[in-house]
């Protein structure tokens, strides 16, 4: 059964301005846009269920905002209409092209969370997050402008860090940059899917490099004295590790992900997660012709009951199963070319987890003598 508790990733176009060296979205699928009939299905099939009891919207691209306020103002409007008990919440990711004073008025008012994407300084973020055609605009500046309007509008910023070939060596510099702009940091590893197999494959990493990169990361921001930003999914993994109940765990390291994750692309078409769009194979059905619960009963969705139960075993004797559960499946379908594996990049976690567990348990021997309680709202708020 599908979780009543459901994250959706909501593809309201495929389409966007910036040509990102390593974007994941298949250029079979880079023209289309959702229409304004099918997000109000998306709507009114989750908040009029008897079946969900929370919903978070994420709506996703391409690039979201694309589709201008009189779009986003229409789903908001719809989402206000129904009659719902449903709990829901939305967010959007977006390189902020669009992102202008009266957009971002708009979206803070409805209370959207805006999440941003950031690589580094300009040095290492615009050699691989690059402006499509002639436009001479820095994606770094955007961001950073964005950000600091964020914060005007009381908001606290945030960005995810996409970590390739250009910054995996740069972790001091990647802080060091985020710490100064005062961006909460959430780090991704390259997928080898879209521009990111073909033309942007120059950008892929090891998972040995990037093991050696999140230990890194984890010293600079675990150390940091006055650590003023809060570094994903190292928070995360600091509760679980300490028992702290109520953690948010990242999609890529969450036990049955396809219980809590759905994706939805501009069609309507019902996926495990947004990354899968393009994946006939790993298509439930369309939004427009069931009930998104049903997904629960499909073969598709038995399939991967059946994967994960093959991972997971030979996970099973892991230190850290309990941190991990195997990793991203798309990861294994499109990194390693076999579905029914674990994560390409398990040895860079298990380079990163036996480091962290020494330090924090390290950290709380010394903390238990000194400030057990300062460690924890340092560290975990």
């Amino acid at each position: 059964m599908i979780s009543t508790h459901i994250t959706l990733i909501v593809k309201v176009t495929n389409s966007c301005n910036m040509s990102c060296r390593y974007c994941f979205i298949e250029p079979a699928v880079f023209h289309k846009k959702m229409t304004i009939a099918t997000a109000r299905r998306i709507i009114r099939a989750f908040l009029d269920s008897d079946h969900f009891e929370s919903v978070h919207f994420v709506w996703h691209g391409g690039e979201p905002l694309l589709r201008n306020r009189e779009f986003f103002n229409q789903i908001f409007r719809e989402q206000r209409s129904r009659p719902t008990k449903v709990e829901f919440t939305n967010a959007t990711q977006t390189n902020a092209t669009y992102l202008d004073d009266e957009m971002m008025a708009f979206l803070v008012a409805q209370g959207v969370q805006i999440g941003l994407s950031l690589d580094g300084p300009q040095q290492l973020n615009d050699c691989s997050r690059q402006m499509r055609g002639a436009d001479p605009r820095s994606p770094y500046q955007i961001t950073i402008d964005a950000a600091s309007r964020l914060r005007n509008c009381g908001c606290v910023p945030g960005a995810i860090v996409v970590v390739n070939r250009n910054n995996v060596d740069e972790p001091e510099t990647v802080y060091r940059e985020f710490k100064r702009q005062r961006l909460n940091m959430k780090l991704n590893c390259l997928t080898w899917s879209g521009l990111g197999a073909t033309t942007g494959l120059d950008l892929a990493i090891s998972p040995e490099a990037y093991g050696a990169f999140l230990v890194r990361m984890f010293d600079l921001w675990y150390d940091d004295p006055e650590p003023t930003i809060t570094v994903e999914p190292f928070r995360q993994h600091i509760c679980r590790i300490l028992g702290i109940p109520g953690t948010v765990h990242s999609c890529y390291f969450t036990q049955g992900c396809h219980h809590h994750f759905l994706g939805i692309s501009p069609d309507g078409d019902l996926f495990p997660c947004g990354m899968f769009q393009a994946e006939p194979a790993f298509r439930y059905g369309n939004i427009n012709e069931m009930e998104p619960q049903e997904v629960g009963s499909t073969a598709l969705f038995r399939q991967l009951e059946s994967r994960e139960r093959k991972v997971l075993q030979g996970c099973a004797r892991c230190a850290f199963l309990d941190l991990c559960y195997g990793g991203c499946m798309f990861h294994a379908l499109k990194n390693s070319q076999v579905f029914e594996v674990k994560d390409f990049y398990c040895p860079a976690y298990r380079i990163y987890f036996e480091h962290a567990h020494r330090r924090i348990h390290a950290e709380l021997s010394r903390a238990q003598q000194t400030h057990p309680v300062s460690l924890l709202k340092i560290k975990l708020h």
